[in-house]
């Protein structure tokens, strides 16, 4: 089983400078087959590339659904899914792609603006990015500062360990390479890795072992993961986005009033699924609430706060992760959340509201 999370690498160490950039124009410009088979009938104009994070996964059911029903097509606009995975460099090719879109957490795009790349958010994934790490259940390690001194599998240099380490006085972390498997987790009790609650910790209970997530998030380290799309694509082609952005918050509708479907999809082009995984990231994903947020903070599917984005520059300034101040204007756009859309955010109650797991 692949880790998940294992995607999340530190973004500044992954950006290139803009004459890599250049010297790969030729070859990053999306080219791998669909995702997912794409009707017959092509909507009119240009078809729009969108690069999600990973392997297929029910994370990504919400553009799956907009695809597989014709979502997308009824709203008169063609969108080809790319399959993401490790080292994708999606800023980068989204960047190269007038027609380009993508996944990545929010303090990328400070990065990636910072290094003037022509990208920007154009709306929420997931109202808070699941990153976390993961230890055993009855692991002595309680808070993030009972981390000190200890082995943790993470990614080198990922701005959110530096805040971490800054926040709690990590001076004495040690950091391992992430495996990508729940192998080591399984053999050793004390090993701690990087991982998403909604995947690594049902792999690890299929082993006999039961795990927790420290979730990031709760740590003051809070971006959205956001849609990027290309900027010549916002500034000359709106209504292509909007039309995008529609259907994304329909699909996700769609997924979460009948998943099934689309995870029989899923198997069939993502071989590390099962079916027992991908209910327990369904359950996971509604009982986090990573869609839809918070309401009681005012959060909703697809929605941006510029609060939330002028604090995350504020702290990406504070731990050196960009040098100099980012105007928001600069990393996200608002004119197509929902509320703008008109678009009614609500999503419907869980299918499935807990995941067996194999022999427990």
């Amino acid at each position: 089983m692949h880790l998940r999370s294992s995607r999340r690498a530190a973004v500044f160490l992954a950006m290139c400078s803009s004459l890599v950039v250049a010297a790969l124009l030729s070859g990053c410009r999306p080219s791998e087959p669909a995702a997912t088979t794409q009707s017959a009938a092509a909507a009119p104009g240009p078809v729009l590339n969108f690069i999600h994070d990973w392997y297929p996964e029910p994370e990504h059911g919400g553009y799956y659904t907009a695809s597989l029903k014709g979502i997308w097509k009824e709203l008169g606009v063609e969108v080809k899914l790319h399959v993401g995975g490790p080292n994708s460099e999606i800023e980068k090719r989204v960047a190269l792609d007038p027609y380009g879109l993508g996944i990545v957490r929010g303090d990328a795009v400070f990065i990636a603006a910072e290094r003037g790349l022509p990208i920007i958010a154009v709306n929420a994934y997931f109202q808070h990015d699941p990153q976390g790490v993961m230890v055993r259940a009855d692991s002595p390690v309680k808070t993030f500062a009972d981390l000190d001194n200890r082995d943790v599998a993470m990614q080198v240099g990922a701005p959110w360990l530096i805040y971490l380490q800054k926040k709690y006085s990590l001076s004495r972390i040690r950091v391992r390479p992430v495996t990508g498997s729940v192998a080591n987790f399984v053999k050793d009790p004390d090993w701690i890795t990087q991982a998403y609650p909604s995947c690594e910790p049902y792999y690890a209970a299929k082993e006999g072992v039961a795990a927790r997530v420290l979730q990031i998030s709760d740590s003051g380290f809070d971006p959205y993961r956001v849609i990027i799309a290309n900027k010549e694509l916002v500034a000359k082609h709106p209504e292509l986005v909007a039309k995008f952005s529609l259907g994304a918050y329909r699909g996700w509708q769609e997924y979460f009033r009948d998943p099934q479907p689309i995870h029989d999809h899923i198997l069939k082009i993502s071989p590390t699924m099962e079916m027992g995984g991908m209910r327990f990231s369904y359950v996971k994903m509604r009982e986090l609430k990573l869609v839809e947020g918070d309401p009681a903070r005012g959060e909703s599917m697809g929605a941006l706060e510029p609060k939330r984005w002028e604090e995350l520059g504020r702290i990406l300034l504070d731990l050196g992760v960009i040098r100099k101040a980012v105007p928001i204007s600069e990393v996200v756009t608002f004119q197509f959340t929902p509320a703008v859309l008109k678009h009614d955010p609500a999503l419907p109650p869980p299918v499935w509201t807990d995941a067996p797991i194999p022999g427990h």
